[in-house]
């Protein structure tokens, strides 16, 4: 093929993506159209509805008829969402108590969603959670649909049904939801958990406790993800997160977990123990030294700097790195360091040498701003 062929073939490429882009504005445009046009009529008729509320009335039934015939397609719920939203704009106490009195209408729902693809039916526990409307009322039908999405192999169904759970405010629920995830074979990232947990609407001690009372009950890669989230929440469980650090039979990642939360909350009675894991030459796993090194920040002392200095000499890049960033917080200077900058070990005072020079300029992009 010469290079005139493959030049047309390039021009026809193009030619053929302009032409996609530009159908593509004009659907996307005339969708648009269409969302506005179905929102001005949910509009009207809302709008009779927030001056029933705000006379102290009752949503009427027909009204809520009519939204549960209109609201089983995602396109009229989307342009439902987008009129609630401008409603939230002009008077969210009032658009509340309306949307207060819709349970009924969403749990007539529950069975069509249930039964959309997974992209649909992702849509709708987004609106459950965005509106909170779990948070006031209990309904076991719209529950059980959220438990249901748990399962389902699209992660939006499913953290979409999460963050729906979080707003009930109910522990046994969200220990419900977390043995439904635990116990499935789909994965589900631990971050999403651990943070989703702190948007937990209801008390938070409560849950915690909760969490704790089954945690044993839980799979390795649940328990990382609990204990993540606890470092998160609350320092009030030091005593329980000893316990298993001091555990030698306890997985890794959980102990690596337990470490890390010792570096957000001091704990005295541990300290000790953390200095024996920051020693690069304890026989553990280099992860052990490398992430106790980062948790003696908060343990400041003589001992933790003797231990961090000699950490700079450690054959593990990441012992020695984050031994320098911890020795850099503490804030010694040259002088506190300087044998280690005139010692025999090239590497040591390299990576010691680094955090005095970024220091520097630091202060200096202080000073000029």
């Amino acid at each position: 093929m010469n290079v005139e062929s493959l030049l047309y073939i390039y021009l026809f490429v193009c030619a053929g993506m302009i032409v996609f882009n530009i159908v593509t504005a004009i659907l996307l445009r005339k969708k648009d159209r269409k969302i506005a046009k179905v929102s001005e009529g949910f509009r009207r008729s809302v709008v009779l509805q927030l001056d029933r509320v705000r006379n102290g009335l009752e949503v009427e039934p027909a009204h809520k008829q009519y939204l549960a015939r209109k609201l089983k397609r995602v396109g009229n719920m989307i342009a439902f969402d987008t009129m609630l939203e401008e409603m939230y704009i002009d008077n969210s106490l009032c658009a509340r108590k309306y949307l207060s009195e819709l349970g009924g209408v969403f749990v007539s729902l529950t069975i069509q969603y249930s039964e959309k693809n997974s992209t649909e039916a992702a849509y709708f526990p987004y609106i459950i959670k965005k509106y909170r409307l779990l948070a006031d009322n209990s309904f076991p039908s719209i529950t059980g649909l959220l438990m249901k999405l748990l399962t389902n192999p699209n992660l939006y169904c499913r953290e979409n049904a999460m963050q729906a759970l979080y707003t009930t405010g109910d522990c046994d629920c969200i220990l419900k939801a977390l043995k439904i995830i635990d116990n499935s074979d789909l994965f589900y990232h631990d971050k999403l958990l651990s943070d989703g947990l702190l948007q937990f609407a209801g008390n938070h001690r409560q849950l915690d406790d909760a969490i704790l009372a089954c945690f044993d009950d839980f799979s390795t890669d649940m328990k990382v993800a609990l204990l993540n989230f606890l470092r998160f929440d609350s320092g009030e469980y030091c005593g329980f997160m000893e316990s298993l650090l001091r555990d030698a039979q306890q997985n890794e990642e959980i102990r690596y977990s337990c470490i890390r939360y010792f570096g957000k909350y001091r704990h005295m009675p541990v300290y000790p123990y953390l200095l024996w894991l920051a020693d690069g030459n304890n026989g553990l796993n280099w992860e052990y030294a490398a992430i106790a090194s980062s948790a003696l920040a908060i343990y400041p002392g003589e001992a933790t700097v003797e231990l961090l200095k000699k950490n700079l000499c450690s054959p593990n890049w990441y012992i020695r790195f984050n031994s320098s960033q911890i020795l850099d917080r503490l804030g010694l200077t040259y002088l506190d360091l300087i044998d280690v900058m005139e010692g025999h070990d090239r590497y040591a005072a390299e990576i010691a040498r680094y955090r005095f020079d970024r220091r520097k300029l630091l202060e200096k992009e202080a000073v000029t701003q």
